[in-house]
């Protein structure tokens, strides 16, 4: 692990021991001290790294995104047309976040958890959907076709988000999964 320094270490081992944590039993019971302990770091170090539990949150959350996007581009052509576009990102979010273990947990067990980091986090800078939206909005607005967007770029991001959103927590729907990706591509461009 060359070039990394042990704080970045500590902080890694410390997020990805989060997640696991939070998969397995939520977000209520889970502190910074029981996280350090099972990662094999001390208490002190998880403090200076993230603060509180909120810190640690904040951390886990912002980094999914990013794992999330990741994923997407391996999936997704993003030279595509805008409005294929965002049929394809919300047709792969939508099952991408269903399937996801902390998600999962969340929205069956601890929703106002889920609720409280897609809408506003304590202490957070950006929620989950201001999150989302700083990735995706600066891609829109940089692509040939933004021409063809009805709304700014940053709005084509937030309507996209919260309606994959909606059909994460409430999974019963009579529209599938690519019929809801239509209908924000219509919302959002020509």
């Amino acid at each position: 692990m060359t070039g990394m320094t042990n704080a970045t270490q500590s902080s890694s081992v410390l997020v990805d021991t989060a997640l696991a944590m939070m998969a397995e039993t939520g977000l209520d019971d889970l502190t910074l001290t029981a996280v350090a302990r099972r990662a094999g770091v001390s208490r002190a170090t998880a403090y200076r790294e993230f603060g509180d539990k909120n810190g640690l949150i904040a951390a886990v959350s912002k980094i999914e995104v990013a794992r999330m996007m990741s994923a997407a581009y391996l999936e997704i052509d993003i030279f595509t047309p805008v409005r294929q576009l965002a049929k394809e990102a919300v047709v792969f979010a939508i099952p991408y976040l269903r399937r996801h273990p902390v998600i999962s947990r969340l929205r069956d067990q601890e929703p106002r958890w889920l609720l409280n980091v897609a809408i506003e986090h304590e202490g957070s800078k950006l929620n989950l959907i201001e999150t989302v939206g700083a990735f995706v909005a600066p891609l829109l607005a940089a692509r040939d076709d933004s021409a063809a967007l009805v709304v700014t770029p940053a709005q084509a991001a937030e309507i996209a988000v919260r309606t994959v959103l909606s059909h994460v927590l409430i999974q019963r729907s009579s529209l599938t999964d690519e019929q809801v990706g239509d209908t924000v591509a219509r919302a959002i461009s020509r």
